[in-house]
């Protein structure tokens, strides 16, 4: 391994002539990695290291900040062709490159855990510079251009490097026909074809097996879900005869298979089988997020969803995989061997990772984690994934994963791509998507909203008893992968920004609120509204899905789960430490609080579901609304809740003793084609405000040539 594979050594010339900066050491806390040696140095003193702990090292501060795979380090520790137990030398040199720094597991200052997938270095590094030779330039004279400075300032100097070779790589390429002047290089750009025209969305799009043809889903101006079949000769589309759903697959044979959800249940979705000869429909599975057919088979790949996972038959009725979060785009490889998905950790955000299982349940992570990813297709040979993914925002690129860690950018542009999928003649099939999400408050009293979105992604998390504090998260690509959250005074009209990170909770008399890194789920920031010192409390091992403060702010209510464990409710002390479980409360996502305490309501297998912590919790009977909660009333006795469904939410009061639903508010309807549904709401009923945000997003479907 040589001294350029790690920051320290990446040699950047910033002179006008030959002379040149050279970084000797990585520096971090009280640490100097010696880029030349290998050895490292903790004040002065040399720290004894041995070389597979030396090498895990190298590899975090590689791409500090971000993950590195279990995998990953794997290959770098233990080429092909070395038969050693990974699993177990791992953890153990691992456990020896701790010790060599003074690190913790529960409570990291350089290496953090990631459970499943890896480690990431989060200590800030930085470089030691070899003083000039006499007669150099000082360094506030040197020169460097645009591209440099864009690069020096990430934290992840191995970009540098691969900027300066890709530079090489450029030079080369446009000196070849000087160089050999009879020679020509023709380089092939895709070519993009538009296939649809109307103004709306597109959700999904899959070729006919051999033939000319495709089918989509798309919602135009109507709001309707509904499946067309295109001719590519003369992209002429015509309605299929199949319900409101998304379609998911095409058979061998041409048949459809479509996730829809059943409109006598709120909850119920299921995979079906629409004949392409007369339409017939027959029900393949139930409770189904997502579907592939095998290739050659009759069988199909699914996800199931069993109380908050998400769990993978492959085929159907095989398990192979369960996730505690939640899993998107699943998809068969040509040699029916192997499935690939997005698997999203947190129920709330679209930042996931590829993974890829085989039939026996052996299962790796391909990728790290992205801000945002949506779509997944095999390439056309079946060696490589291919997603669309954003390390910040939104805007998502189009890569191609070969293996853990094995990446490779196909395509980037100003627009968001979304791939779809890829035929067997290595065409594309790609949704550019215009996706923004906006923050608006109603106050009583004022008939015009307020618009209170900070950039193009502004999600509302908590709102003030008062009605006085919003607290919400940017999460564009304009402030990073760390997000950003806000606090918004409605009396003074004053944004403030808060802190690094997403917004959870605010207290009771909003003074504090609590904040967590969508890198970092292992940790929770408790911030106070007015500035000054934020505190850091670890849950020792807990990953968490969302926090919320109770009554008298000594403990947390937190939703989330232990490696290996499955998600739970629990209480936190405020000074930190390992959450208590709650026994006999479900798992449930969007919870509320009721203000003194005892109450707490939620979604539990997608329906509304209220427990009472007084004595032994008991979860009490309620009428299926087909909501989400938002609010308590002050004395505890109803249980406001948005039903959300269409262009038009109604916000209701459930009154807990005698089970009668009134009317509250009604989040009016949005007559946008870019609507595509809300994603967060929020009340305070004792003010008579409420917030919410609105997912809006316009797509059209391309056939692209020239990727394969």
């Amino acid at each position: 391994m040589g001294a350029a594979s790690y920051p320290g050594a990446i040699v950047a010339k910033l002179t006008d002539s030959s002379r040149e900066v050279r970084f000797k050491a990585v520096i971090f806390g009280e640490f100097e990695l010696r880029t030349e040696t290998g050895e490292l140095w903790k004040n002065g003193v040399r720290k004894r290291l041995q070389q597979k702990p030396l090498q895990i090292l190298q590899a975090l501060l590689d791409k500090p900040g971000e993950l590195v795979t279990r995998d990953e380090l794997c290959q770098r520790l233990w080429p092909d062709g070395t038969f050693v137990d990974f699993e177990s030398g791992l953890n153990t040199a691992v456990n020896r490159l701790r010790s060599a720094l003074g690190d913790s597991p529960e409570r990291p200052q350089f290496i953090e855990t990631l459970p499943r997938l890896g480690y990431r270095f989060i200590c800030p590094v930085t470089g030691n510079a070899i003083e000039p030779e006499a007669g150099a330039l000082p360094i506030s004279e040197l020169k460097c251009d645009d591209s440099f400075l864009e690069q020096a300032n990430t934290r992840d100097f191995y970009k540098l490097g691969k900027a300066t070779l890709l530079s090489t790589v450029v030079i080369a390429v446009f000196a070849l026909p000087y160089l050999h002047s009879k020679q020509q290089i023709n380089v092939i750009q895709p070519s993009f074809h538009q296939l649809t025209f109307r103004i709306g969305k597109v959700a999904s799009a899959r070729f006919i097996p051999s033939s000319e043809k495709l089918a989509y889903t798309a919602q135009w101006q109507d709001r309707a879900w509904r499946t067309y079949l295109l001719d590519l000769r003369d992209l002429g589309s015509q309605g299929l005869n199949i319900p409101s759903g998304i379609l998911a697959s095409v058979s061998k044979e041409g048949d459809y298979g479509v996730i829809s959800r059943d409109p006598a249940q709120h909850a119920e979705v299921s995979f079906s089988s629409f004949s392409h000869q007369d339409g017939r429909r027959s029900v393949i599975s139930n409770a189904t997020s997502a579907a592939d057919w095998l290739p050659q088979s009759h069988d199909a790949a699914i996800v199931r969803l069993q109380s908050a996972e998400s769990v993978v038959e492959f085929p159907s009725g095989h398990v192979v995989y369960s996730s505690r979060g939640w899993i998107t785009n699943l998809r068969v490889s040509p040699h029916s061997d192997q499935v690939a998905f997005l698997e999203h950790p947190v129920h709330d955000d679209d930042g996931g990772y590829v993974r890829v299982v085989d039939k026996k349940g052996n299962t790796n992570v391909w990728t790290p984690l992205w801000s945002s990813a949506a779509g997944l297709a095999w390439s056309q040979s079946g060696n490589e994934v291919w997603f669309t993914a954003s390390k910040e925002g939104t805007d998502r690129a189009l890569y191609a994963a070969s293996g853990p860690g094995k990446l490779r950018l196909i395509s980037q542009s100003p627009s968001s791509l979304r791939i779809l999928d890829v035929s067997e003649r290595g065409q594309a099939l790609v949704a550019l998507d215009d996706t923004r999400m906006d923050l608006r408050v109603a106050l009583p009293g004022q008939a015009a909203e307020l618009d209170l979105s900070k950039f193009d992604c502004s999600h509302v998390d908590d709102i003030s008893p008062d009605g006085r504090f919003i607290l919400f998260t940017e999460s564009s690509g304009g402030v990073g992968k760390h997000y950003t959250s806000y606090i918004h005074d409605l009396n003074s009209h004053a944004t403030i920004r808060l802190a690094q990170g997403r917004g959870l909770a605010l207290s009771p008399d909003a003074r504090w609120a609590l904040t967590i890194d969508p890198q970092d789920r292992h940790t929770l920031v408790l911030n106070h509204r007015e500035g000054g010192p934020a505190r850091r409390i670890y849950g020792g091992g807990f990953e968490y899905q969302w926090a919320k403060f109770l009554p008298d702010t000594r403990e947390f209510l937190v939703g989330g789960a232990y490696p290996g464990e499955p998600l739970m409710i629990g209480k936190q002390a405020l000074t930190g430490g390992k959450p208590k479980p709650i026994e006999g409360v479900s798992y449930m996502d969007y919870v509320a609080v009721s203000l003194n305490g005892t109450e707490i309501a939620g979604v539990l297998n997608n329906q509304l579901a209220v427990f009472d912590l007084t004595e032994k919790p008991v979860r009490k009977a309620l009428p299926d609304l087909g909501a989400m909660p938002v609010a308590w009333s002050e004395d505890g006795h109803h249980l406001y809740a948005a039903r959300i469904g269409g262009a038009t939410t109604e916000l209701v009061s459930l009154a807990l003793d005698t089970g009668q639903v009134e009317p509250w508010k009604t989040i009016p309807a949005s007559e946008s084609p870019e609507f595509a549904g809300l994603a967060s709401v929020v009340a305070a009923p004792q003010a008579g405000t409420y917030a919410y945000s609105r997912h809006l997003n316009l797509s059209r479907l391309y056939l692209v040539d020239g990727w394969g």
